[in-house]
């Protein structure tokens, strides 16, 4: 039986999931009918005792399929900028639905590229692919993620809703730089990441159903993010040094807009 047909809606079905695994991420989390995996980035504590301000920055999947009760949720919310990192087609197949409230929406394409070609993606090709993919990230996307926080450290902008097309690769990445740009640990950073496996087991069980091989690409696995991390460290310095030189952070004047 379907969650419809249980009078439970997708979005308070995959809430109660979250509260069953981790309860203490459930506050987080925005039940928007129609989007899977919208949260706030608020509530985590910072490595100097400071705590991230809730109801000002949020993440989520693509806003395409939001029913009236999600568009009223996120307009609760106060949304008033949203930034989509999806490419071209991906917005022109699946077209935003924004609350009123929303002011501005800007664009700042992250294009996938090739490097999940179906043609070479198997169930074992998958977790390496998804490596490359995040080390992509942290090498070539760098403009686009610069822009973001440029964005965010402008507080007219807020609150702030910022996604992709799963809400879990290129805004996960996003989420990571975000919490480390205001000290939060490595450790909780991951907690969030690994958190979108929830919700895009829900999302795209069908297609993993159906095709085995979507398995690796449909969900989120410490190692994807650790590779990014990990070119950071290499080739850039380290996580501050790649904020501050490569995307042009003003590290004070984050932690003044966004911790307490």
């Amino acid at each position: 039986m379907s969650n419809q047909e249980d009078g439970m809606s997708d979005a308070v079905s995959v809430l109660n999931m979250v509260r069953s695994v981790r309860p203490e991420a459930a506050g987080r989390c925005i039940p928007a009918e129609g989007a899977f995996n919208v949260r706030d980035l608020g509530g985590f504590e910072t490595e100097d005792g400071r705590r991230v301000r809730r109801n000002l920055v949020f993440r989520s999947d693509d806003l395409s399929g939001l029913a009236p009760d999600g568009l009223a949720a996120l307009a609760e919310c106060g949304i008033r900028t949203v930034v989509d990192f999806r490419g071209g087609e991906e917005v022109e197949l699946a077209p935003n639905r924004l609350p009123a409230t929303v002011t501005r929406q800007i664009r700042l394409p992250i294009e996938p590229g090739s490097i999940l070609a179906l043609a070479d993606l198997t169930c074992e090709s998958g977790p390496a692919l998804m490596c490359e993919l995040y080390r992509a990230l942290a090498r070539t996307a760098q403009e686009m993620y610069w822009e973001f926080f440029r964005l965010l450290s402008n507080p007219g902008n807020a609150p702030l809703l910022f996604h992709c097309s799963a809400g879990k690769d290129r805004t996960g990445f996003a989420a990571a730089l975000f919490l480390a740009s205001l000290g939060v640990s490595r450790e909780e950073i991951f907690d969030d990441y690994l958190l979108s496996a929830v919700f895009v087991e829900a999302k795209y069980r069908s297609a993993v159903e159906a095709d085995s091989r979507y398995g690796p690409v449909f969900t989120v696995r410490r190692e994807y993010l650790e590779a990014a991390f990990e070119v950071i460290g290499r080739e850039f310095g380290g996580v501050h040094s790649f904020l501050v030189r490569r995307l042009g952070v003003d590290l004070a004047r984050m932690r003044a807009l966004y911790t307490d």
